[in-house]
């Protein structure tokens, strides 16, 4: 991907310097953050690799295969509170079993997972300039991070489940957090990505936190990046809150309107602490009527979800 492609969108282009490691301040909740999510269609499997740390060089890794595809559990290679050296950047970055390799460009990208069970090989090669929070006229909200990029690409290598070996090459998206993250401030969220190839993206995060709705995001089609202003979403989920269906019209600051419809196929619940859930889902879809794959994270407070739960059971 070559960052002077002619996208004619009234944004910034994001400093490369932020694909990689940031000076993180002294706060208690300071971290960084970057994972990277794929999905498998044809043979219904989902991965996603995420790595963190934290300002005093703890960091951790987890790189998750889930789906009807894998033909059981998920499989999980994980691992915490690892000391890094405060030196090593995301241009060489290892933490227990995942290894992501930025070019600090903020164009391609490698992640190599080497594990009993499972292992990928992929190169990353972005289908537009990175997306920032930072760019919206309210900036990121302070609760999620001093800044945060989002961006999609085109996806391609080989991915191993024991003895069987995937060769792939999909549409998938990556992001990038550093900074304060408050996972007890919202009180729930809807984060989406969805790609129809490269040259069709769409991405949103709604939030609900402190009464009020924050919202960011982008349309990426016909070569040109616009920024998401409004979000109507429905959606269906099973007696879990997993989510099944979803049905999205975005709005963006070009005067467009773009709908995503999505039916997902694998789910997955990452707990970043005792107190959040995240449900992970990964889904087929359609953007505008054109076939794609796309990913959706639904955030819920564990002890909300349970009522819920609950209060199913209980009709």
């Amino acid at each position: 991907m070559n960052q002077a492609l002619p996208t004619n969108r009234p944004l910034p282009l994001l400093d490369p310097v932020n694909d990689g490691r940031h000076k993180l301040g002294p706060g208690a909740l300071e971290r960084e953050s970057v994972p990277y999510v794929m999905v498998l269609e044809k043979e219904q499997i989902a991965t996603f690799s995420y790595t963190w740390v934290n300002n005093q060089s703890r960091a951790g890794s987890m790189f998750v295969v889930f789906g009807p595809g894998v033909g059981g559990d998920p499989i999980i290679e994980a691992i915490d509170d690892i000391a890094v050296p405060a030196t090593q950047n995301f241009d060489d970055w290892r933490v227990g079993k995942v290894q992501v390799k930025h070019d600090l460009k903020l164009q391609n990208a490698e992640l190599h997972v080497d594990s009993a069970r499972v292992g990928i090989d992929l190169r990353f090669e972005a289908a537009h300039p990175a997306y920032a929070y930072g760019f919206h006229a309210e900036g990121c909200p302070d609760y999620a991070a001093t800044n945060r990029l989002e961006q999609a690409g085109r996806m391609h290598g080989t991915l191993r489940i024991d003895q069987r070996r995937i060769a792939f090459d999909t549409t998938g998206e990556r992001d990038h957090s550093w900074g304060t993250r408050d996972w007890e401030t919202p009180q729930h969220w809807k984060w989406l990505h969805a790609q129809a190839g490269p040259e069709t993206c769409v991405h949103f995060w709604q939030i609900q936190a402190r009464g009020r709705i924050d919202l960011r995001g982008y349309v990426f089609r016909d070569g040109r990046m616009a920024e998401i202003t409004a979000v109507d979403v429905e959606f269906e989920s099973d007696d879990q809150y997993r989510q099944k269906t979803i049905d999205a019209l975005l709005h963006d600051s070009a005067g467009r309107s773009t709908r995503v419809t999505g039916r997902f196929f694998a789910s997955y619940p990452l707990i970043p602490g005792p107190h959040t859930t995240l449900n992970e889902g990964a889904m087929s879809c359609e953007i505008d009527g054109r076939a794609g794959v796309g990913w959706a994270e639904f955030m819920w407070p564990t002890a909300y979800l349970e009522y819920l739960r609950a209060r199913k059971r209980a009709g």
